[in-house]
């Protein structure tokens, strides 16, 4: 019985780290190929059970180059910062570490401990990148920058940052 759950719970997770690592096109929203894959050097489902690692006192994100309220052309360069914690690769968690996400249109954060989805509204830079070129439509958009560990799980509102651009 337990070699049958096992191999479901394998199989479940072979399906969807493949959903998570194709590639996405959307008509109004595109990342140059910049955004990493989900799914890539991923830890066991058992390892998501237990939430992130604690976040250091007085770490946060931020945009390097945007302001709330700002008027832009597309595509949109984004300059990610953090403090108080490194940029790292996905695949392993570590204390004081993750990645960063793009959320555009799709909330001011994640709930912590939440694996954050991998499409158009929700983009993964697990290769620890710290810049991108976003194809944003003409109009506002809501840009949130969420941290995450190295499983993509959401560090919550901690350790996001939003701001609304207007793009011409």
């Amino acid at each position: 019985m337990s070699k049958i759950c096992f191999g479901m719970v394998t199989l479940t997770l072979f399906v969807f780290l493949s959903a998570c690592n194709s590639t996405h096109n959307s008509n109004s929203t595109s990342a140059d190929s910049t955004a990493a894959p989900m799914g890539q050097n991923e830890l066991p489902v058992s390892h998501v059970k237990n939430g992130p690692p604690a976040v250091p006192a007085g770490a946060k994100v931020f945009f390097v180059n945007l302001k709330d309220g700002q008027t832009v052309s597309s595509p949109v360069e984004v300059k990610m910062g953090v403090s108080g914690m490194s940029v790292d690769s996905a695949g392993v968690v570590k204390a004081g570490s993750g990645h960063h996400h793009i959320l555009i249109d799709a909330g001011d954060s994640v709930v912590v401990g939440t694996v954050i989805p991998a499409d158009a509204h929700h983009l993964h830079f697990g290769n620890a990148q710290t810049e991108a070129r976003l194809n944003l439509p003409p109009g506002k958009h809501r840009l949130t920058l969420q941290f995450a560990d190295g499983i993509h799980r959401s560090y919550g509102r901690q350790m996001a940052a939003s701001v609304t651009v207007n793009v011409k």
